[in-house]
This record gives C-alpha cells, structure tokens and sequence, in this order.
C-alpha cells in the first residue's frame, strides 16, 4: 500500500467480469491525470473468475493498490463498509467497476468539499442513472459516449447543482461524514436502497448532495446484478423499498428524474436571461431537452420544449 500521504480512497467493489469491466475501469484511473495523491482498495465479493490473482499481481507494480477478496458475495453495502475501514484517505470515494473515469475527475471532483463545509457527498453527470445526474448521449461505444461527455464538461466548467440523492456508481464523501451518520447499512443486503437510505441519513444530518457538471464518468450500468435473474431483482427491490420505508417511516417517493431535469432547464434559462448569455449555455439546455424527449415528456413538458423553441426560432439564441 502507498506510504505517502493520501488525499482519497478510492473503493472498487468487483464481483466478476474482470476484462469487460474491472481492467477497463482501473486503466482509466491510472492513465488519467490528477494532482491528488491516492490509494485504490478492490473489494472483492467472491468472483468466480480471474479477478483475484490479478489484482493481487497488480498489486507488485502498483504500491497504492490493495486488494480485499471474500470468499463471498457479501453484498454492495457490506463490501463497500469492508474497504471504508482499510481506506486511509482524506475522502472516500465509492466506484463501481462497470465504470470509466475522464481526465481530471479525482480533482474536480473534490472541488465542492473544500468550498463548502456543509457539502457531505458528491458525484459526477453520466450517461447511465436513474436521477438528474444523467446527460443525453447518443454514441454507441464507450468511446463515443466519453466524447460526448468531454464536450458537455468543456461547456460546463465550474458549474454544480444541489442533488437530491446521487447515484452510487460513482460518490465521493468526507471521511467525517462516516464519523457522523456510520457505515452504509447492510441490513439490506445484496443491493438496491442502501445508497438512498445513506443520502436521506446525510440529508438528515444537514449535510448537502452536489453535482459536479464538469465530471463526466461513463457508467455501463447493471454490471453486478445482470448475474442475478430479473424477477429475483424484482423482489429484492420491493422488499428493500419496503425496509426503507420502514425505517424512514413514511412512503418512499423520490422526485421523477423528469421533474429533475426540467427544474435545470429552468434554472439554466433563469441563468441565461440573468447573465445575457443564452447562447453559451444552449448546448447545456439543448442537452436535457434532448434527454427529456427520450423520457416521452408530456403536458407542462411539451410546453416548455415549444417556448423554448419559440424562443430560438425568433432569434433570442
């Protein structure tokens, strides 16, 4: 493990697919840039394949690689807990393994911790989740879609909007946060709900969740639980949804990522008229737009498309 200083962990939690997702996703952190020093600590829960001789062999040429094997998949809260309690940095950082970071990510995403005490967890945009934190792509290869996520980053510097939850392909986090609300809650088991109860305990500590516009990590989606039948996912959704409820104590109703989306196209128009500079920020507006018309918008939706492109055709773009 490093013997220097280390600013973030970053945790990996793997349970096989080991050259379609593993390998990929460790190559892009060591090739890409950051100025932080970090450490990576591999949890893994019980693959059935190569995943553990190599990353115990990477381990020889990468002093700031630690791999954790189980003997079995102990679920993505209990092994994610397993790599917070070796991890060693300043700030946590969960990833999944079906994930490719872009240049610079590790940095800015950090930015908003040290801006702003208040700020518990934040995450990146994608081009695969359920809430707002999902741009519009149209590439078919991950390299297409990266590339579209560079672009959407070159026109999004500096900007970030508070989240109401975020997903957990890829979160960062103070190590305080830990400290003050726990671990993440394997009650649940498996998966599914843990990463909503652990922002709504977050939340409820008076901590914020942001979103950093200008990190992109392309995110496959569905790596781990592809192994697990559909209706066995199914019922572990219902049940955990349940368990949440439970313990939350009132119905569980998170914001549609519709209604998420068009909150931003709004706020960016608020923004554009504010600042006189629609122009810039079209290619953002223009994005969600595109991405509200795969989610079939109706209604206030539609509305706000057609004003919208009113609004260009008469020349205020």
């Amino acid at each position: 493990m490093a013997r220097h200083k280390v600013n973030a962990s970053i945790i990996i939690l793997t349970h096989n697919g080991l050259d379609n997702n593993t390998i990929p996703c460790l190559n892009s952190i060591f090739i890409n840039r950051h100025n932080l020093n970090f450490e990576i600590i591999v949890v893994d829960n019980g693959s059935s394949d190569n995943t553990v001789s190599y990353l115990q062999q990477l381990e020889g040429s990468h002093p700031n690689l630690l791999c954790i094997a189980k003997h079995s998949n102990e679920g993505y809260a209990r092994g994610n807990n397993e790599g917070i309690r070796a991890a060693t940095g300043d700030y946590l950082i969960l990833l999944n393994n079906d994930t490719i970071v872009t240049n610079g990510w590790l940095d800015r995403l950090l930015i908003p911790f040290k801006e702003n005490d208040s700020i518990g967890l934040a995450g990146p945009v994608t081009n695969s989740v359920g809430n707002e934190q999902m741009i519009y792509t149209s590439g078919e290869t991950p390299e297409q879609i990266l590339a579209e996520g560079t672009a959407w980053c070159d026109f999004s510097k500096g900007k970030q909007f508070e989240a109401d939850m975020l997903g957990f392909f890829c979160v960062a986090m103070r190590r305080d946060l830990i400290k003050t609300i726990g671990l993440l809650d394997e009650s649940f088991g498996i998966g599914f709900y843990e990463d909503d109860d652990f922002c709504i305990r977050a939340k409820k500590a008076g901590f914020k969740l942001v979103c950093r516009e200008d990190v992109f990590i392309y995110h496959k989606g569905s790596a781990t639980f592809k192994y697990y039948p559909t209706k066995s996912n199914k019922h572990l959704m219902r049940d955990n949804r349940k368990k949440l409820e439970q313990k939350i104590g009132i119905k569980y109703n998170p914001v549609h990522p519709r209604d998420q989306i068009l909150k931003l196209i709004v706020k960016d128009l608020d923004a554009a008229e504010r600042d006189n500079n629609l122009s810039e920020i079209y290619p953002r507006i223009d994005n969600r737009l595109k991405l509200l018309g795969t989610m079939q918008p109706r209604g206030l939706f539609k509305r706000i498309i057609f004003n919208y492109k009113l609004k260009a055709i008469t020349g205020r773009i």
